[in-house]
């Protein structure tokens, strides 16, 4: 009965936080800065929204893990105090918008360097090498330093649909839940637990209508919690597979990682955001298949893909003892995840829309019921300045026309013609 009571006040401390910041959206956020997030890129939202969702799940967090002090070793505490620095960066952009990906990415190294010095916690070795690299510090202390800083990163940017980081940060807290019931570490288990309750009560404001997002302290700071339950739990017992525990962590890692390569392959910046993830061609997906865009596509999307981040996560449970089971599955998700994305990249650009979303008067207008009309067109806020933007072709082995024009003014550029709708979208974004 003790337990239920402390996971519903922290539950109910999360949920009113977000609530709060969804009343008074002006208590942190400013309302420039809000509206300036619909013009981002990677933005799936058409209204004004804060995005200090993180802040009332680590306070939900830290009353919960107070009640349970004596419970959590000590190892573990600390790991988690040095998630302040991260977090503490994360919400500094949040607000003030004053600190570079660059930036975030620094401090959460140094969060993860902190919980090194604070814990003295290391990945000796990923299940493979018979605890060798225990005897060399410096490969255990870069494995650790990318294992929670990357995961800090990767879940930063996977939050890009309603749900989704909510979703596969609660799957991931339950599989560590599972895992942790193997070892007897049963403060893992209950800061686990206590993590999922908590973002449960962000969860049912952020999904399905985006009331609040998680924002980058959110972000980043279950990112390092998340990494630091991997990484204590791996540190502490030996019989852990730590390519099983990557398994948990895989889906947000291996989109980072993909996103990291197409990047650099068209000499692009890593750090500029983008709508190729992975969660954007679902978006895609569900707009194609139902024939065309709705107010729900990003809230569908989050829970299409709750099978395919919860399957690895799953799979790492069951192998959590078995290193070289648990590799080959990590290599076979690996190659799937890979080989559905450029499917899906390859594929849905080419299905033809049931009914096109709109299109503008004069002659174009009268040739639409001929023409191919991608799912990337549509209404862009940029700046100040609202934008209609129309990817299309005339037949379906024809080259992609991009017109963009201010939503005021009929008289519409051309910007050439393109092999493909995403290279005719990433010419709209690097025109802006």
């Amino acid at each position: 009965m003790y337990e239920f009571l402390i996971f519903g006040i922290v539950f109910l401390i999360s949920m009113a936080s977000s609530i709060v910041f969804i009343a008074r959206p002006n208590l942190l956020m400013s309302s420039e800065h809000m509206l300036r997030d619909l013009s981002a890129p990677q933005a799936q939202h058409t209204r004004p929204t804060p995005r200090v969702g993180g802040i009332g799940i680590i306070l939900g967090l830290g009353v919960g893990c107070a009640f349970y002090n004596n419970d959590i070793g000590r190892d573990l505490l600390l790991a988690l105090a040095a998630g302040a620095v991260v977090f503490w960066a994360g919400l500094l952009e949040d607000v003030y918008r004053n600190v570079s990906p660059r930036n975030r990415l620094f401090a959460a190294f140094v969060a993860a360097t902190l919980g090194i010095a604070l814990t003295g916690s290391l990945v000796p070795d990923l299940g493979l090498t018979e605890g060798a690299l225990l005897e060399l510090v410096v490969p255990a202390i870069v494995i650790t330093l990318l294992w929670s800083a990357g995961t800090c990163h990767a879940l930063n940017l996977l939050d890009g649909l309603n749900g989704l980081s909510a979703l596969y940060s609660m799957a991931a807290s339950i599989g560590f839940v599972a895992i942790a019931g193997h070892t007897g570490d049963t403060d893992i288990q209950v800061v686990a637990g206590l993590l999922a309750v908590s973002i449960f009560g962000f969860f049912i404001l952020n999904w399905p209508f985006g009331r609040i997002f998680l924002g980058d302290a959110g972000a980043y700071g279950i990112g390092h919690i998340i990494a630091w339950l991997g990484i204590v739990l791996v540190a502490r017992n030996p019989s852990v597979a730590g390519m099983a525990v990557l398994l948990l962590l895989f889906w947000p890692v291996c989109d980072t990682l993909l996103s990291i390569v197409r990047r650099r392959a068209t000499r692009r910046a890593t750090g500029q955001p983008d709508r190729l993830h992975f969660h954007h061609i679902a978006v895609r997906t569900v707009a194609m298949l139902k024939g065309r865009r709705g107010r729900f596509d990003n809230s569908i999307a989050s829970l299409l893909l709750v099978p395919f981040f919860s399957t690895p996560i799953a799979v790492g449970v069951l192998l959590w003892d078995q290193p070289i089971m648990a590799t080959i599955a990590l290599a076979c998700f690996i190659l799937l995840f890979v080989v559905t994305y450029m499917s899906g990249v390859k594929f849905f650009p080419a299905r033809r829309l049931r009914r096109a979303r709109y299109f503008g008067s004069g002659s174009l207008g009268k040739k639409r019921s001929s023409l191919q009309v991608s799912p990337l067109s549509g209404t862009y806020v940029r700046e100040s300045e609202v934008l209609n933007v129309k990817i299309f072709r005339a037949s379906s082995q024809g080259n992609w026309t991009l017109q963009a024009s201010a939503a005021d003014d009929e008289n519409v550029p051309y910007e050439g013609t393109f092999r493909t709708d995403v290279e005719a979208y990433d010419r709209f974004l690097k025109k802006g």
